[in-house]
């Protein structure tokens, strides 16, 4: 077969039409952006560094692959030692004399630091892209390729650094498509460019509440909380260039002392979210192939914004619809550290994790229970911990002999303190426990189905102690709380959805921010 014309002219021309170029010329190609050198040694191919190892293999590839089909005949593959990285591939061809085609890489991708990237990276990157787009009103980032021909691209790989730079390419996907949703619904607004105070320490409308929040009530008596046991919201679009403008006309819509301090502030946020003047935006990494969503929470009082199709109501739940897993109650389990597990779970719509559209899983943090919740169907998405003061409020109301605290004093310091009361049938504690026992257990919506006594669990949670004082305390701190929570909410579903969604920060009674949601 005869060979396709070739020189180092036509290849170099072949390749710079390979993808669009960024802003120096670099033409983007398999998420790789590269350069073009020609000399008298042939083409040079010349890569900075990106993100992971993979996608330097699987550019090279398709490079070659493409020149291959393109140059059929008159390309041959050639190795060459190259040092510190040892055989790599190059392509000859013939111009004049032999001429090879050869992968500079500037330098390769480090590895890199494990686990799941943080918000002070994430939130910040966001917000980049988002400013990026607001002169054209969103109308720059249309693809993916967009984003990496884009300038921003560079500020992302700074914000990134050797650190994370090889999590970027898997969330270039999630700020699009966060750039999309952003002005699919906020398009005709003016907004001054978000800020993020974990970004070149700047003060943004986050900043400004944390500190509000300690001027104000949820009760009388009692504060408002942290920022975060309010908010959920990551970034803050403002229309107004003036930030310091709205945060005054947000401390004189709420500055009066009242018992429902936090409800005024919450109800002027819906004016302002209703005028398009202030937005609080929750944001979620979106997986590649998902469909993204975006939803309003929280503005149940206002009828402008809960006609939008972007509002969601609450979705409710029977009692037949919420199961629960109780086995770290009764059975011992292996669990971190080899300690005996003491996790139990909610499920909401389903009896497992694979089935459920909602979890709560409760375990221990600190000497206390924590409510912490989750979404299983977005591929175990965590929605946020429950204020452990309102699960208590939501405990009592409506209860009698209610005993549970989420106090670990209220329970045994040592092993031989439990032991002491489980060996004496005469003791108060001894009774209590065993009430609490055989309550818990014969009840129908235990999932537990393994026979055990008292005396097998008591067994246990001996273990437990033995373990470590704090995983026993913990056994009976959960034995504790379903007491006490199947004794008076087990044909009660509102109760059970009300810590979920107070562990989201989606409420109808007005107790937490109006926000937008992307994920």
């Amino acid at each position: 077969m005869a060979s396709t014309k070739i020189s180092s002219k036509i290849i170099e021309n072949y390749l710079s039409e390979l993808g669009k170029k960024d802003s120096k010329g670099k033409i983007f190609f398999q998420r790789v952006l590269f350069d073009i050198k020609t000399s008298k040694s042939g083409v040079e191919v010349m890569l900075d560094s990106p993100d992971t190892e993979a996608i330097v293999k699987n550019f090279k590839s398709q490079v070659i692959k493409t020149l291959m089909g393109k140059f059929s005949g008159s390309l041959q593959k050639e190795e060459k030692l190259q040092p510190r990285i040892g055989k790599v591939l190059r392509l000859k061809y013939s111009d004049k004399g032999p001429k090879y085609i050869d992968f500079n890489v500037k330098e390769y991708p480090p590895k890199g630091r494990s686990g799941t990237l943080p918000p002070k990276i994430s939130e910040p990157a966001t917000m980049l892209v988002i400013n990026a787009a607001l002169d054209s009103k969103g109308k720059v980032f249309k693809t993916e390729e967009d984003i990496f021909v884009h300038d921003v691209y560079k500020d992302l790989e700074k914000l990134y650094s050797k650190e994370w730079g090889h999590k970027l390419d898997e969330w270039i996907y999630t700020f699009l498509h966060q750039n999309i949703l952003f002005f699919k619904n906020y398009s005709r607004s003016i907004w001054a460019p978000l800020k993020h105070n974990k970004y070149k320490s700047q003060r943004d409308m986050q900043v400004f509440f944390s500190d509000h929040l300690k001027t104000l009530e949820r009760s009388p008596g009692i504060k408002a909380g942290t920022y975060e046991q309010w908010n959920p919201s990551d970034l803050y679009a403002v229309k107004r260039t003036d930030q310091s403008s709205l945060e005054n006309e947000i401390e004189e819509a709420s500055k009066r002392p009242s018992a429902n301090n936090l409800m005024k502030l919450n109800s002027h946020l819906i004016k302002l979210m209703e005028k398009k003047e202030l937005v609080g935006i929750s944001l979620k990494k979106i997986q590649s192939g998902d469909t993204p969503h975006f939803k309003i929470y929280n503005v149940d009082s206002s009828k402008l914004l809960t006609a939008l199709k972007s509002f969601t109501e609450l979705e409710e739940f029977d009692m037949k619809d919420i199961n629960f897993g109780l086995r770290n109650v009764f059975g011992v389990f292996p669990g971190k550290g080899g300690a005996p597990a003491g996790t139990t779970y909610i499920w909401f719509g389903g009896t497992n994790d694979a089935s459920s559209e909602f979890k709560i899983a409760i375990t221990r943090s600190g000497d206390a229970l924590v409510w912490n919740t989750f979404v299983p169907s977005a591929k175990g998405a965590q929605g946020g911990q429950s204020p452990r003061g309102e699960v208590l409020k939501l405990l009592r109301n409506k209860a009698s002999g209610v005993t549970f605290e989420n106090n670990y004093n209220d329970y045994p310091k040592t092993p031989e303190e439990f032991m002491e009361i489980v060996e004496d049938p005469d003791s108060s504690k001894h009774k209590q426990y065993k009430k609490w026992f055989n309550f818990v257990y014969k009840h129908s919506k235990n999932d537990y189905k393994t026979s055990t006594t008292f005396d097998t669990w008591a067994d246990g949670v001996l273990e437990a102690y033995e373990s470590r004082a704090k995983v026993g305390k913990t056994k009976l701190a959960l034995l504790n709380f379903w007491y006490d929570a199947l004794k008076n909410h087990d044909t009660d579903p509102e109760f059970w959805t009300d810590i979920l969604y107070y562990g989201m920060k989606i409420t109808t009674k007005g107790q937490f921010a109006p926000y937008a949601k992307i994920s």
